[in-house]
């Protein structure tokens, strides 16, 4: 958002062009460890004034600080919830205390015709957020992949003036029905709104009876180290925000149970390209029966065959094909 600004040209007319200015990377230990920003924004006015603006970088929130829940309640950003809808507890700390990811990743910004919620008085702008995974427990444990992943709607008040934005309601997406989230990470909008999460390093189902770390997300879950399902995990989770706020959550199955890092749907709404964040994994194409549907489709695996001579000093050119792995619907 634009915090400040320094006007080299008085305005006129309306703007005609926008260009960034970037700004240098940090040198030094210390600036990289900080949030910062350095760049900025001219914009170009009809009559050939121009105007820079400085950038600047205001959180929402940090992960763990209690947020308005829309029920005139709190709830801390990222927290964990088990099948029942129950805050997870890091039973490491005394007394135990509500899990908090530090580890937000994938966000998108949307608007939906019609939204209404209490608490907004300019213009109702959503983002999803996904927490990928947490770091350590009290004790310095590892937690990494022993928890349930946590995707959340935030509904945020736009002044229709500034455009400054403020967070005024926070609600966790339910996956209880979704046999809960294993580590999202990459995840994009769909052209019909929807946001497109994933689910990367899918459990390995044949040891995952014996796998603590599988056991250690079951247990937190469940209440059950065994009773999780490694084939549960692994896809394409989708969210369809609400007008009052909420998310609603879909996991695909039919996408194929890959390494989910990044997913993009094309312009035709039914050709989707994802990536395989595993090692010698592969790139997937995907083809809906109906477009901005995608509970049944046809997935496809990239085949690429290196032309011999071609171009090998810029890396080689390729001749890709596509091998159908078959059909099917989500169910």
């Amino acid at each position: 958002m634009l915090t400040g600004s320094t006007a080299e040209a008085g305005t006129g007319g309306a703007p005609v062009a926008a260009d960034f200015i970037g700004m240098t990377a940090p040198e030094t230990a210390a600036a990289r460890a900080t949030t910062s920003m350095g760049s900025s924004l001219e914009v170009t006015y009809a009559d050939g004034t121009k105007q820079t603006f400085k950038l600047g970088y205001q959180p929402l929130f940090l992960t763990g600080d209690e947020m308005p829940d829309g029920k005139g309640g709190t709830t801390p950003a990222g927290g964990y919830y088990d099948a029942e809808g129950k805050p997870i507890l890091d039973s490491a700390a005394t007394p135990p205390t509500p899990l908090y990811s530090d580890a937000p990743d994938g966000y998108s910004l949307l608007s939906l015709p019609g939204a209404s919620v209490a608490g907004v008085t300019g213009n109702t702008v959503f983002a999803v957020v996904q927490f990928e995974y947490t770091t350590r427990d009290a004790k310095d444990q590892s937690l990494y992949g022993r928890l349930p992943a946590q995707i959340a709607v935030l509904t945020l008040d736009q002044d229709k003036q500034s455009g400054a934005l403020k967070l005024v309601k926070y609600a966790p997406v339910d996956a209880a029905e979704a046999h809960g989230l294993w580590t999202t990470c990459g995840a994009s909008l769909s052209p019909w709104n929807t946001y497109l999460s994933s689910e990367e390093y899918e459990p390995d189902a044949t040891k995952a009876a014996a796998d603590d770390t599988f056991k250690a997300f079951s247990q937190p879950f469940y209440g059950d180290p065994a009773k999780a399902n490694p084939y549960h995990y692994g896809h394409l989770p989708e969210v369809a925000v609400g007008a009052g706020g909420t998310g609603k959550l879909t996991k695909h199955y039919n996408l194929g149970r890959i390494s989910h890092e990044l997913v993009q749907v094309m312009p035709d709404q039914r050709t989707v390209i994802m990536g395989d964040d595993a090692t010698n994994g592969g790139l997937f194409l995907f083809i809906a029966d109906k477009p901005a549907d995608l509970s049944a489709g046809t997935l496809y695996v990239a085949k690429v065959a290196q032309q011999p001579g071609a171009a090998i000093d810029k890396g080689g050119v390729f001749d890709l094909s596509w091998i159908p792995l078959g059909h099917a619907t989500s169910e």
